[in-house]
């Protein structure tokens, strides 16, 4: 009885294993940029955490837990970020994608924001007291 098992922490154990990992980069590093229809090169869809999951069957959290236990998986997660940046970038520039469509994925996709910069001139503000609340 010297023999120490390995405490059961509960839940499901985890399906990932080294055919999930190689389906995962298949999936990334042969994600074709665009097709070709009617001789005109049309942009694909961009490849995301979510379509993997998808063709996986399991959850977006599932992949997630996978990326945080497995630096392999996690390199793999981070690049597919980075083709979708790379997508937008390319495909969104030359307007082969929807100019509203490509900035709301950029803006929540990458780490690209959309900013507006406001300033206020404190110099010409008034404030005016009406005599009526002078009491309150």
């Amino acid at each position: 009885m010297s023999e120490k098992k390995a405490k059961n922490l509960g839940g499901r154990p985890t399906k990932y294993n080294e055919e999930i990992q190689k389906f995962a980069d298949d999936y990334i590093d042969n994600y074709p940029d665009y097709e070709i229809v009617n001789d005109k090169a049309i942009p694909n869809n961009i490849p995301s955490q979510c379509d993997l999951a998808f063709r996986l069957r399991v959850h977006r959290g599932t992949i997630a837990n996978w990326g945080k236990d497995n630096p392999q998986f996690l390199d793999t997660l981070e690049r597919i970020n980075q083709k979708q940046e790379l997508m937008l970038s390319k495909f969104g520039l030359n307007r082969g994608y929807d100019s509203g469509v490509a900035k709301l994925y950029t803006v929540n996709l990458t780490k690209y924001k959309d900013k507006v910069e406001q300033t206020i001139d404190h110099k010409n503000i008034q404030i005016n007291i009406d005599k009526a609340d002078v009491d309150l």
